[in-house]
């Protein structure tokens, strides 16, 4: 049966690397170590060590190399980091879904979760757990930023880009190729600043997107 984690319109590369940590707004570094993975010094025994990719389905080289689902799972991994959970958290739990509970795509799972100090996962007695640890969480606290996600089947479908504060902008995979769209004209964010950049007024270009004129600046400055 054919989930989201495997629909080619999910797994197919639609964007560049830069582009990718660009749209979840992840430094292109991070980004990088998070999708191939990267080599560290251990700090007792001064050897090299390897961190594998927390990404599912990067491709090497140029051009376009990261599906849909690996840019939510950037996203997903720049939100945690973004309400103060370490890597030194992160990295341990995604290893944990993966290898113990069998769940390639751990990161996409409606089953995940956050109280800001560990990952949690809802298992299959409906109990909250840390990932880490097993230990079952009673006072469950669920990140505001999971609102950002829409899933469907359990996965990831689409996201809202929470940087856009005055007009909801989503990246979904089946709408414009997913590339940013403004969610209540279906046309690419792109296709509207562009026409600021290229000199029009902005009280033009908001009254032809029929667009108010904040949520234009908006689109604009997350844009630039």
């Amino acid at each position: 049966m054919q989930t989201l984690a495997t629909d080619p319109a999910y797994t197919t590369p639609i964007y560049g690397q830069g582009e990718a940590a660009q749209i979840i707004q992840a430094p292109p570094t991070s980004f990088a170590r998070w999708a191939h993975g990267h080599r560290f010094k251990q700090r007792t025994a001064g050897e090299w060590g390897w961190s594998p990719p927390l990404l599912t389905g990067v491709k090497d080289g140029r051009g376009y190399t990261v599906p849909f689902n690996a840019l939510a799972e950037g996203f997903i991994i720049e939100s945690f980091r973004r309400v103060g959970l370490p890597m030194a958290r992160i990295r341990p739990a995604v290893e944990v879904l993966r290898e113990e509970i069998g769940l390639e795509n751990a990161l996409l799972s409606e089953r995940l979760m956050t109280d800001g100090a560990e990952i949690l996962y809802r298992n299959g007695e409906d109990e909250l757990v840390v990932v880490r640890n097993h230990q079952g969480v009673f006072n469950e606290v669920v990140a505001e930023f999971l609102k950002s996600i829409s899933y469907r089947d359990g996965f990831a479908q689409l996201l809202r880009l929470p940087a856009y504060e005055s007009v909801e902008v989503i990246v979904d995979p089946n709408r414009n190729s997913g590339q940013p769209t403004v969610a209540k004209l279906g046309v690419r964010v792109e296709d509207v600043v562009s026409r600021v950049r290229a000199g029009e007024a902005m009280d033009e270009v908001a009254e032809d997107f029929g667009l108010q004129r904040s949520e234009l600046r908006s689109l604009v400055l997350r844009a630039a």
